[in-house]
């Protein structure tokens, strides 16, 4: 792959520039982009021509994982299919922080939904 098409967010220090990369991103001239999830969240629209989003780290809340996402799964996308890649060594922080993640998920979305928790205590007296 042309060197040109790889590309890091963190090169774009201007919004001149990171409007220019995201169109280039957009287009498909720039067919992998690097990034932090503080530095691809809210206001990157590049949904366009990406086809697997690969996270490398887990994030400390559900919701960035859900910003993570919401990258490449959003209306405007041509591809039909597309692929989240989540890469974890057994054994490693990492691994504990996915499960973790998905502990305060469900703990969240038993909030939001007003649900009671799967978990019942009976007790006999």
């Amino acid at each position: 792959m042309p060197e040109q098409e790889v590309r890091f967010i963190h090169d774009a220090k201007t919004d001149k520039q990171r409007k220019d990369l995201f169109a280039k991103v957009r287009s498909g001239h720039v067919r992998v982009l690097l990034g932090s999830t503080a530095k691809m969240g809210a206001g990157t629209n590049v949904q366009d021509k990406l086809i697997a989003l690969h996270n490398l780290d887990c994030p400390w809340r559900p919701s960035d994982l859900e910003q993570r996402g919401g990258r490449i799964e959003r209306q405007g996308n041509q591809n039909k299919e597309v692929y989240i890649k989540n890469y974890v060594t057994e054994g490693t922080f990492d691994a504990y922080m996915y499960q973790t993640n998905e502990t305060k998920q469900r703990f969240i979305s038993q909030i939001m939904t007003s649900k009671s928790p799967v978990r019942i205590t009976t007790l006999k007296i």
